[in-house]
């Protein structure tokens, strides 16, 4: 089943980068209001929340795993990297951003490193579901916000970084199934 849903989440990915911009991208960018307090706050949650978080997690995860010497941590680092090269695909799509910016729009940067460190934690951790999601939303908001980003970029980043890891974590043997990442929110199987 885990496998089903990874592909689901990979397909869907895919698919919503191929139009250039929804309705729904259009009615968020108009509908949104954007007062000075809340593009000032979401300049500093971009600060914190984006590419620098995904780097320092990558070489925290290093220096850890070669000092152990723990395999699982190298995998980590592993699953981590896919999940942020997520992003690369940015130039498959071309998608234009809602202000004039010299990168493509989708999917956003940003997203996809806050999304790869949370997901790369609960595959170690299992737990902390609750505050990766937080993380993940107030990151995809404040590039919303910023009008740096359409909001099926956010959440074109979301779904590539699940399917990938997803696939990336069966692959490295990290996790066997995706009830492991998150047993707190599943109901039991029933014994026949």
């Amino acid at each position: 089943m885990t496998r089903v849903v990874a592909a689901v989440l990979v397909i869907s990915w895919i698919l919503l980068g191929m139009p250039e911009v929804t309705g729904l991208d259009v009615w968020v960018h108009d509908a949104l209001p954007r007062p000075d307090w809340l593009r000032a706050t979401a300049y500093v949650v971009s600060l914190v929340l984006g590419p620098t978080i995904g780097w320092s997690f990558a070489a925290v995860l290093f220096v850890l795993a070669w000092r152990r010497r723990d395999l699982r941590l190298w995998k980590a680092l592993a699953l981590h990297g896919l999940c942020c090269a997520t992003v690369l695909v940015r130039w498959l799509f071309d998608r234009v951003r809602p202000v004039e910016y010299h990168l493509p729009s989708y999917p956003s940067g940003h997203t996809v490193a806050v999304a790869s460190v949370a997901f790369t934690m609960i595959v170690l951790l299992h737990r902390g579901v609750l505050w990766a999601v937080l993380a993940v939303l107030v990151a995809g908001f404040a590039r919303v916000v910023l009008e740096m980003h359409w909001v099926t970029d956010v959440i074109g980043a979301v779904l590539g970084v699940t399917g990938v890891g997803l696939v990336a974590a069966l692959a490295l043997g990290l996790v066997t199934s995706g009830r492991e990442l998150v047993p707190h929110l599943v109901r039991p199987r029933r014994r026949p």
